[in-house]
């Protein structure tokens, strides 16, 4: 309705906002809200990103594209926790530099985004609404593949991203942030990696590869912690992370293809939000409340097996639906 430039720089100004509560207002109430407007602002640009990337790529290019996207995506979240390691390691005021230079960082973003050519000429006259639409003809690979898919890999990576500091500190009695934050670092940008092997792999096959290496290298990563073992958990969190990369570079691939222009950004911005609300927030909540009553182990051990239950569900049902609309209508890849 509005284009691509201006949701842009609205989820840009939305999380230079959420960084200045976190500055002003230290507490939980603070942090609560900023993490709030973090979480729409970056589905927000995320999907409305991905779609402008793939919308100023010449034919043939834009599968290449939406995986320069996703390969962004898996960098820049691994270079959040391994750069703010450092700063907090070896930095003055680790509380609050952090969070000044992200907000420098979206100043220039800002500006870059700014210059760039709007890619959506047509707009809509309809009154702008907030709200995460998944168009009609795409709702069954939505709900059976993307958002299982999106929320298995996400909690996978919200689980070692939770488990490794504890376990480096804890465990390891490594208190040392910069080592703790590249830990971190590992996880994302192992994925980033995978996906650079593999450029031009099928949406349906990297899925379904990440669906199946995940599940198995997750139970690795719940073992390391009784286990005691550090070689066990960074072997497990890489090859997740890796697998995770895969599920992620099959997820945007996907979308993008299913989705008419005129509806790539909504459909990807539902598909990321689906990602991280259902991957890095429900879930992890109940791990916690039934680590409360069965302890952390049992509790990690459920979401284990869950998840492969529900990456098998996508594998041989889910999957179905994407062929179903192959052959309904064909998906022209360029």
């Amino acid at each position: 309705q509005i284009g691509r430039r201006p949701v842009l720089l609205a989820a840009i100004g939305t999380l230079a906002v959420a960084q200045v509560i976190i500055l002003s207002e230290p507490g939980l109430t603070g942090l609560l809200v900023a993490r709030g407007l973090q979480g729409v602002a970056t589905g927000a640009f995320f999907g409305t990103c991905t779609a402008f990337l793939v919308d100023a790529s010449p034919q043939g290019k834009r599968r290449f594209s939406s995986a320069l996207a996703s390969i962004s995506v898996r960098l820049g979240l691994g270079l959040g926790p391994g750069i703010c390691g450092i700063l907090i390691q070896y930095a003055p005021d680790p509380f609050q530099l952090p969070f000044a230079a992200h907000l420098g960082l979206l100043a220039i973003a800002a500006g870059i985004v700014v210059f760039l050519p709007e890619t959506v000429m047509e707009r809509g006259r309809r009154p702008i609404r907030l709200a995460l639409e998944v168009p009609a003809r795409e709702r069954s690979v939505f709900w059976r593949v993307l958002v299982p898919s999106g929320m298995i890999l996400s909690l996978f990576d919200g689980v070692s991203l939770s488990l490794i500091p504890v376990f480096t500190v804890r465990v390891l009695g490594i208190t040392n942030y910069a080592l703790v934050g590249a830990s971190g670092f590992l996880v994302l940008v192992s994925g980033a990696i995978s996906q650079a092997f593999v450029p031009n792999m099928a949406p349906r096959r990297a899925i379904l590869i990440g669906l199946a290496v995940g599940a198995v290298a997750f139970f690795g990563v719940v073992a390391a912690a009784p286990l005691e073992s550090e070689t066990l958990l960074l072997v497990s969190v890489a090859i997740t992370g890796g697998a995770c990369g895969l599920m992620m570079k099959g997820g945007v691939d996907l979308t993008t293809e299913i989705a008419p222009v005129e509806h790539r950004g909504k459909l990807l911005s539902a598909y990321y939000v689906a990602c991280y609300l259902g991957g890095f927030s429900i879930p992890l909540l109940v791990v916690g409340v039934l680590a409360d009553i069965l302890g952390l182990t049992t509790a990690l051990l459920i979401l284990a097996v869950t998840s492969a239950c529900a990456a098998a569900w996508v594998g041989i049902v889910g999957i179905r639906a994407v062929d179903y609309l192959r052959r309904a209508e064909p998906i022209v890849v360029s």
